[in-house]
């Protein structure tokens, strides 16, 4: 799958991303071309608002809290958004690179045309989100939630998906082949058409009530 990267055309570097925020709260605009650098901050806040052409890159937000919230051209490198709330958001060509997104709630997300790649979701909620476009790239999503999300055309590339929960999610048609799905919870309708590996299927047939001898 071709995922477009970001457009970070004329990025300007901040050293605060509530200031940036805060002022743009005030001035009643919107967050663009921003180049967040080495911000270490916690308790962020942003409601109906976007950021759009910024790049985040080794910036540390814990328990922060973005709603409704447009993510669009945006790249996140070698960041930590580990318990962080992202209620309601929007993404729109975004990248997430060697990330941590511990424990973070993705509820009720958009997602399009979305990299993945070697990313921690681990303890996360991504529920009733809608997924197209979307690579996950060699990400770990154990003991993480994915109940009732629409899927189309989103790739799981060496995925970690240990104990994770997809209870509700159509997988018709989406190779899992190459992730570890150890102990992960499949509802049966989640089954017909995934693409998976012939011990994988052992395994997924148990919960059709197949019975291999």
């Amino acid at each position: 799958m071709e995922i477009k990267e970001p457009n970070l055309d004329g990025i300007t570097e901040c050293n605060t991303i509530k200031g940036v925020i805060r002022e743009a709260v005030i001035r009643d605009m919107d967050v663009a071309c921003c180049f967040f650098n080495k911000c270490y901050e916690t308790d962020v806040e942003a409601e109906k608002m976007e950021f759009s052409s910024c790049e985040f890159k080794e910036c540390i937000c814990l328990n922060s809290k973005f709603e409704k919230v447009y993510f669009t051209d945006v790249l996140f490198e070698n960041c930590d958004f580990s318990n962080t709330l992202f209620y309601e958001c929007n993404f729109v060509r975004v990248t997430f690179k060697n990330c941590k997104l511990v424990g973070s709630n993705l509820c009720n997300v958009n997602m399009y045309n979305i990299l993945i790649d070697n990313t921690n979701i681990s303890y996360a909620s991504l529920s009733l989100g809608t997924y197209k476009e979307v690579c996950f790239q060699e990400a770990k999503l154990s003991n993480s939630s994915l109940q009732e999300v629409s899927f189309k055309d989103v790739e799981f590339d060496r995925t970690n998906l240990i104990s994770t929960q997809l209870m509700g999610t159509s997988l018709k048609d989406i190779d899992i082949s190459s992730c570890d799905i150890t102990g992960a919870a499949f509802s049966p309708e989640c089954i017909p058409g995934v693409i998976v590996s012939e011990l994988q299927a052992v395994e997924l047939s148990k919960l059709l009530g197949v019975v291999i001898k």
